[in-house]
């Protein structure tokens, strides 16, 4: 058709209008406002239907931003604030490459963190508590205020940092306290307040991309969820409870789907409401169904007028789009086009009817 407007559209139709005198009762497609301007103009008595897969993509696209976001407010925003403390241990790692001791002027303030993001604020406050070390600079005073500091750690977070003490008193001079001691000793210092770092950000990476894997469960419709997969969905909604209001928003627009035609009356899509909290994408994405409401419900009356059509008819064929082009690809179209009509109506099962010359 080439360039999706209302003049290539009219004039692609009125080509196939021509060779197939036909009046179809219903033409499916996506929201393309010019497409469904030029059926309507080309195609006047047929009803014009936006096709299921369509309806729900531009409603799950708008929830997954949504999703997008929660899941960047739980885990992205912390992990990004362990990478920025990693970033600022690394700073500190190359100005003390240039200078035996650091002073406090050459100390830069740690940025703030957020305060819900509990791993992060552990990280921040340890690494608050001990920066004085750094710029300590008699030995034995430094293994003397180390000792205490790892002490207070022990004693305030327990296990959590039990390993990290206990590496860093390992690493203390068994006999004197020197200053090539005390210059060792700060550079594992550092070392493992990186790994602590990355320690409370494994988990938060491995909750992400599970939390990536188990969303999409949210969107499977009643019937084609298992009993397994319903147990996950459950789950996954104890331990994302703000999250169920999408859950219930995607099976309500998919009820349109499920009910008798005679019932089928777009309440769904006027129960849609719009939020400041949402997304500006689900937001667009529901004043887009309610905009095309009719042409949504369309399929109900062609069906109740004409109750011989199937199912598949008010389907499009987006899902069989790669069986459709199989025969194309499989000979560079080469094929004889009386083999490939043979190949595209064993494999969808319908009646094929060409009307390319």
């Amino acid at each position: 058709m080439g360039i999706e407007d209302f003049e290539n559209g009219c004039r692609s139709l009125l080509a196939v209008r021509k060779k197939a005198p036909i009046n179809p009762y219903i033409i499916t497609c996506d929201f393309s406002p010019a497409l469904i301007a030029a059926i309507k103009a080309i195609f006047p008595e047929s009803a014009v239907q936006i096709d299921g897969f369509h309806v729900m993509q531009t409603l799950n696209n708008g929830i997954r931003r949504d999703f997008k976001y929660y899941r960047a407010k739980l885990y992205r925003d912390e992990i990004n604030e362990l990478l920025g403390l990693r970033t600022y241990l690394n700073v500190l790692q190359e100005k003390r490459k240039h200078a035996d001791l650091l002073t406090s002027d050459s100390i830069p303030p740690l940025k703030k963190i957020n305060p819900s993001h509990s791993g992060a604020k552990k990280c921040n406050e340890v690494i608050k508590q001990l920066l004085f070390l750094l710029t300590t600079q008699d030995p034995r005073s430094f293994f003397i205020a180390f000792d205490v500091e790892l002490k207070k750690l022990l004693k305030e977070y327990g296990e959590i940092l039990k390993e990290f003490c206990d590496t860093l008193r390992s690493k203390f001079p068994k006999r004197k306290f020197t200053i090539k001691g005390r210059n060792r000793v700060q550079g594992e210092l550092l070392k493992k307040l990186k790994t602590l770092c990355l320690k409370f950000r494994k988990p938060l990476k491995e909750e992400a991309r599970e939390f990536s894997k188990k969303q999409f469960l949210l969107f499977k419709q009643p019937e084609k969820v298992i009993p397994k997969a319903e147990t996950l969905i459950e789950e996954f909604l104890k331990q994302h409870p703000t999250l169920r209001k999408y859950r219930e928003m995607t099976l309500m627009i998919g009820e349109i789907y499920r009910e008798s035609y005679n019932l089928v009356d777009g309440r769904q899509i006027d129960a849609l409401t719009q939020k400041k909290n949402y997304s500006d994408k689900l937001n667009t994405a529901i004043t887009t169904l309610k905009k095309y409401k009719s042409e949504i419900i369309a399929f109900a009356r062609v069906f109740l007028e004409h109750p011989e059509l199937g199912k598949a008819c008010r389907a499009n064929l987006e899902w069989l789009n790669k069986r459709v082009k199989a025969p194309f690809k499989a000979s560079l179209n080469r094929q004889g086009l009386a083999h490939i009509v043979n190949r595209l109506q064993l494999q969808l099962g319908c009646e094929v009817r060409n009307f390319i010359n």
